[in-house]
């Protein structure tokens, strides 16, 4: 009974002392580190981004000439009068027969009017101009080559001014105040460099009878005739055959009606002061005109 107690006691012992050695050897070694997974790039969006201000700046100026820039579109369409006066403006000439068939015929109606013109056919022509202005029409830029000025770099937008702006004071003496934008095409920073630098009016119109699509001399007249109002600045092209034959009739209509016809110039001039309701520009069919895409102008005369 003794031996077989003492031999139990030694199996168990036996059988504790091989946990407690790998509990041991567990022990003295260490735990690997935890994996800790890695953390996605952040990635700062530009809104996200803080604002630098500018204000304390000084060297920084309002972007005038950008097309988005504060500064107003400034142009005439037509103008608040207190009477019957409008004014007749012709676009694109001289034309070498047509212009002065016009003239002959604005003479013997004793009607004044004014003339936006292509510098490169002013240039053509100085003797036309010279005449224009001798009885009493008005000479208004209509740039060297219509361009559309809003496509235009700044300098280039001044090349074609200024250049146009000399031919025709070397032709009548006179500086023009005035510059029709071709196609009507226009934004802040053409008005800044025209009316702010150049200190010119940029004039567009209330009324016009689409009459480079030539759609016949009764077609023309009756545009005109029926867009008339006081203050109203209609436009006609001086290089088109069936505009030629419709001024006539426009003429007599209108005087007829009690109508006067005065320069864009004295028009502006009569400007009322009282309160009128702003009136936008119309085409034939009642749209607006402006920009509108013409066919390329002749710039040869006719």
């Amino acid at each position: 009974m003794i031996k077989a107690a003492i031999f139990s006691f030694f199996v168990l012992l036996l059988g504790v002392f091989p946990s407690l050695s790998t509990a041991q050897e567990n022990a003295s070694t260490p735990a690997p580190a935890p994996t800790v997974p890695a953390s996605p790039p952040v990635t700062v969006s530009p809104a996200a981004m803080p604002e630098v201000s500018s204000q304390n700046s000084a060297s920084q100026k309002p972007a005038v000439n950008s097309a988005s820039s504060v500064v107003p579109c400034r142009k005439y369409c037509s103008i608040p009068v207190d009477g019957p006066y409008l004014a007749l403006a012709f676009d694109d000439g001289p034309s070498a027969t047509l212009t002065l068939k016009l003239l002959d015929l604005l003479k013997a109606k004793g009607v004044k009017v004014t003339f936006f013109v292509i510098g490169e056919n002013a240039a053509s022509h100085p003797e036309i101009l010279a005449r224009a202005v001798a009885e009493g029409h008005e000479i208004g830029n209509h740039t060297w080559d219509h361009p559309q000025l809003t496509k235009l770099s700044d300098v280039r937008i001044q090349e074609e001014v200024n250049k146009t702006s000399e031919v025709i004071l070397q032709a009548t003496g006179k500086k023009p105040l005035l510059l029709r934008p071709p196609y009507g095409a226009i934004n802040a920073r053409v008005s800044h460099l025209v009316v702010d630098e150049d200190g010119m009016k940029m004039v567009l119109w209330s009324v016009d009878p689409m009459d480079w699509k030539r759609p016949g001399s009764a077609v023309v007249a009756q545009r005109l005739i029926a867009g008339a109002k006081p203050g109203a600045i209609m436009l006609a092209h001086d290089i088109h055959p069936g505009t030629i034959e419709a001024i006539p009739t426009v003429i007599d209509a209108l005087l007829a009606k009690g109508y006067h016809f005065v320069t864009v110039s004295e028009l502006i001039a009569m400007e009322s002061q009282a309160p009128q309701p702003a009136v936008a520009p119309t085409t034939a069919s009642g749209g607006a005109p402006t920009p509108v895409v013409h066919k390329k102008h002749r710039k040869k005369s006719l």
